[in-house]
């Protein structure tokens, strides 16, 4: 089992304890073009990773390449945004499924669950990610509540 969460906090308890016990990832990667280019921020973030799994923070084409030669090793990549998980697929990471776990209250955004914050355009990537097939969700921890699609966009649309 994978995970490709979006996350504005990437690397934190819920990650690290919360997710990898529930998905036990060989690899947990930060794909962040930022961060990766910044040796010193880069090492900060990756005290995070529990010291059972390797760590990496990779630019997203980096990570998209990367992600396409681990086979069945079971990992965890964690991006800031909504267009940084357009991004990655569209450098050729295919994924299926995309956990919005994290993206938290800034000017513009909407409340669509405690944790997840959205604006015009979170929900117009949201739209472009489902029509490439991707099933997009909100959940925060494994053992909580999933919030599709749908329920994401009717939140939005209701505001």
């Amino acid at each position: 089992m994978n995970l490709i969460r979006v996350d504005d906090r990437l690397i934190h308890g819920q990650v690290a304890v919360g997710w990898c016990g529930h998905i036990d990832p060989v690899y947990m990667i930060i794909a962040d073009n930022k961060i990766a280019a910044d040796r010193d921020e880069s090492e900060l973030y990756l005290t995070g990773v529990p010291f059972e799994c390797e760590g990496r923070v990779l630019t997203i084409k980096e990570a998209a390449a990367f992600i396409n030669s681990v086979g069945n090793k079971p990992f965890i990549l964690v991006v800031k945004t909504l267009q940084n998980a357009l991004e990655l697929f569209n450098q050729g990471c295919r994924y299926g499924h995309l956990n919005i776990g994290g993206v938290h209250f800034t000017e513009g955004r909407k409340e669509i669950a405690s944790y997840l914050y959205l604006n015009a355009d979170d929900i117009e990537t949201i739209k472009k990610l489902t029509g490439l097939g991707i099933d997009v969700y909100a959940q925060d921890l494994p053992s909580n509540t999933i919030f599709d699609t749908e329920f994401i966009l009717n939140k939005w649309n209701d505001q």
